[in-house]
C-alpha cells in the first residue's frame, strides 16, 4: 500500500513540476525583458531536471521493485549528481543573484545590468563542478536507493562530505539572498524619501517602486490568493532542514519519505 501511494504521488507532483516548468520556460523564451526574466528562464531548466529525475527514474525504479543492487551504479550517481546536486546547486545560486539583481535595480536604477547571460553561464560552470565532484571519485556520488525511497549520499566518508558542503552552500546562498532582500525591503518602506518633490509624487513613486518589488519577488512566493506567504529564497534551505534534521526525528519510512524525497520534488515543482 505505501510503495503504491509512493509511486502515485511522486508521479503526480512530478508531472505537474515538469509541465509547469516546461511551459514557464516556453514563455519566458518568448518575452526575455530583462535581466530579471533571463533568470526567471534559467530558474526552470533545473525545477525541470530535478522533477524529470523523480518521473523517469525514481519512478521506474521504485515500481519496478528493484534493490538497490540491481539499479545500475553509474546510471543511478549519473542522475544523483545531476539532479540532486548540479541542478539542486544551480537553483539555489539562481536564486541568490535574482535577490542581487532585485537590489541592484532599487539602489542603481541608473545603471543597466546586461550581465544575466553571464552570470547564467557562471551558474552552469559551478552546478558542473558539483556534478564532477561527485562522479570522478570512487563512490561519492549521491543516489536513489529504492530499498529506503530515499535519495542518499553513498556510504562513504567523500559523499557525506559532498553533503556536508552542498549543506553548507546553500546556507550560505540563503543568508546573501534574504539579507539583499531585507536591504530592498528597507530602500522600499524606510529609506525612499527623495528632496524637493511633493508628497504626492513620493507616495507616486513608492507605490511604483513597491509594485516593481513585489512583481519580481512573489515569483518567488507560493500561495497566491491576495496573500503571499512562502519565500522562494527560504524553499532550499527548508528542504536542506527537512533533509538534516526533521527526517532523522522518525525513522518511519514514510515519515522519512515525506521529509526527503517528497520535499525535494515539491520544492521544485512548486518553484515553478
Amino acid at each position: 500500500m505505501f510503495m503504491f501511494i509512493y509511486v502515485l504521488s511522486i508521479l503526480l507532483v512530478g508531472v505537474i513540476g515538469v509541465l509547469v516548468n516546461v511551459y514557464l520556460f516556453w514563455r519566458f523564451s518568448k518575452n526575455r525583458g530583462g535581466g530579471f526574466l533571463t533568470y526567471c528562464l534559467a530558474k526552470t531548466v533545473p525545477n525541470t531536471i530535478v522533477c524529470s529525475a523523480f518521473l523517469f527514474w525514481v519512478v521506474p525504479i521504485t515500481a519496478l521493485s528493484l534493490d538497490y543492487n540491481h539499479v545500475p551504479r553509474m546510471i543511478n550517481v549519473f542522475v544523483g549528481q545531476v539532479a540532486g546536486f548540479g541542478a539542486y546547486i544551480a537553483g539555489a545560486i539562481l536564486e541568490m543573484f535574482m535577490a542581487i539583481n532585485r537590489c541592484s535595480v532599487i539602489y542603481f536604477s541608473s545603471v543597466n545590468f546586461e550581465n544575466a547571460n553571464y552570470v547564467v553561464t557562471f551558474v552552469c560552470i559551478v552546478s558542473m563542478v558539483y556534478v564532477l565532484l561527485g562522479l570522478i571519485p570512487t563512490s561519492c556520488g549521491f543516489v536513489f536507493d529504492p530499498e529506503c525511497f530515499l535519495w542518499r549520499p553513498e556510504e562513504t566518508e567523500c559523499a557525506v562530505l559532498m553533503e556536508d558542503i552542498m549543506f553548507y552552500t546553500i546556507c550560505a546562498t540563503f543568508v546573501v539572498s534574504n539579507s539583499l532582500n531585507l536591504i530592498t525591503f528597507l530602500k522600499l518602506f524606510c529609506f525612499g524619501k527623495v528632496e524637493g518633490i511633493s508628497n504626492f509624487e513620493i507616495m507616486r513613486r513608492r507605490k511604483r517602486r513597491i509594485q516593481f518589488f513585489a512583481q519580481v519577488l512573489i515569483q518567488s512566493l507560493i500561495l497566491k490568493e491576495k496573500v503571499n506567504s512562502v519565500i522562494q529564497n527560504g524553499l532550499h534551505m527548508i528542504d536542506m532542514i527537512n533533509f538534516n534534521v526533521i527526517s532523522n526525528l522518525n525513522d518511519a519510512t514514510w515519515f522519512k519519505f515525506i521529509f526527503t524525497s517528497l520535499s525535494l520534488l515539491t520544492i521544485h515543482a512548486l518553484d515553478g
